[in-house]
C-alpha cells in the first residue's frame, strides 16, 4: 500500500515494482481489488520466499504491541483480513537488474515498515 501511493516517483527512478503475498491467486486478486492497489503481485503459499528473505513470524508483542497499535491508529489504515500465516512479517528489498539485493529492510514488527523515501534511496544508489 505505501509503496503504490508513492508509484509515480518509483516509475521515475526507474524500479519496478513487485509485491509477494501469502495465500492462492484469488487472495491476491481480492486483496489488489480491495485496496485499489495496481501493482503486479506474485502468491508465495509456502512462504519460501519470505523465508529466504530472512523475514520473522513475529511475537504477539510484535504483532499487537503498544507501539504497533498506537502506529497502526495514527496511519489510519485498517488491517483487513489477513490470509496465510497471521504472524509473518514482511520486509522491502531492493534487487538490482543483475539479480543481486542490494539493500534490504526486514520488519522488525508489524509496524516496522521503512518509509518510501528510505526506498527510494536505496532504488537510487542501485541504479
Amino acid at each position: 500500500m505505501q509503496l503504490h501511493r508513492d508509484r509515480d516517483k518509483f516509475d521515475r527512478a526507474g524500479a519496478n515494482l513487485v509485491v509477494i503475498g501469502q495465500g492462492r491467486p484469488e487472495d491476491g486478486a481480492r486483496f489488489l481489488e480491495s485496496e485499489d492497489v495496481d501493482l503486479p503481485l506474485l502468491v508465495d503459499r509456502e512462504r519460501s520466499s519470505y523465508k529466504a528473505a530472512g523475514t520473522k513470524i513475529g511475537t504477539l508483542s510484535e504483532l499487537l504491541g503498544p507501539r504497533v497499535v498506537l502506529k497502526g491508529a495514527l496511519s489510519g489504515h485498517r488491517q483487513g483480513k489477513t490470509v496465510g500465516h497471521n504472524a509473518q512479517l514482511g520486509g522491502v528489498l531492493v534487487v538490482a537488474r543483475d539479480g543481486s539485493v542490494v539493500w534490504a529492510h526486514m520488519s522488525d514488527d508489524a509496524s516496522d515498515i521503512p518509509s518510501n523515501d528510505e526506498v527510494l534511496a536505496a532504488v537510487d544508489r542501485a541504479a
